[in-house]
């Protein structure tokens, strides 16, 4: 149903992970380059695919120490910036569509026949726009569904991470 896609994509997917790797080395492992850039922030883009779509996934968490390891509290969904975006240009064509349905009631009553016309075509443009911009979003959201399952995918198997068996005694 495009209402719950709709939603979805709006809301993002909260992610809680736990680890058994300390947080020190799990900073270095996912950072992407172990000898600088060791960071508790993670951010991570979904690949562009198509590059005419802004609707790629990102994960955005941070690493937090917890008992004997670390754990990852984070949120994968798009990116809040393109929120933004996307809610002023929503905002705009509902401005639109408000101001020419104030036109039309406004000058209903003194006869006013030349804006009629730019009341119609007001409403008609927000209404547009509105609807436009609803469907491109449930459109977005269902072309990148594979990409959120593979941030969600990777981010689970960094944590997982069964090579790591811990600091291990030299042998003699």
């Amino acid at each position: 149903m495009w209402v719950k896609d709709l939603f979805a994509a709006w809301r993002g997917e909260r992610i809680v992970l736990f680890s058994p790797i300390p947080i020190d080395v799990l900073r270095r492992w996912l950072s992407g380059n172990p000898s600088h850039g060791a960071y508790d922030v993670i951010r991570r883009s979904a690949a562009k695919l198509n590059t005419r779509s802004p609707w790629r996934p990102v994960l955005r968490g941070r690493l937090l120490r917890a008992d004997s390891g670390s754990q990852f509290v984070g949120v994968l969904g798009w990116d809040p910036v393109l929120k933004v975006f996307t809610c002023c240009v929503l905002g705009a064509f509902a401005g639109v569509f408000v101001a020419g349905v104030a036109l039309a009631v406004f000058s209903a009553g003194n006869d006013g026949r030349p804006t009629a016309g730019a009341a119609m075509f007001s409403i008609a443009f927000g209404l547009f726009g509105v609807v436009g911009g609803l469907v491109s979003i449930v459109v977005g959201y269902r072309e990148t569904r594979g990409q959120t399952a593979y941030l969600r995918s990777w981010i689970k198997g960094q944590m997982d991470a069964p090579w790591y068996r811990g600091p291990q005694p030299y042998d003699d």
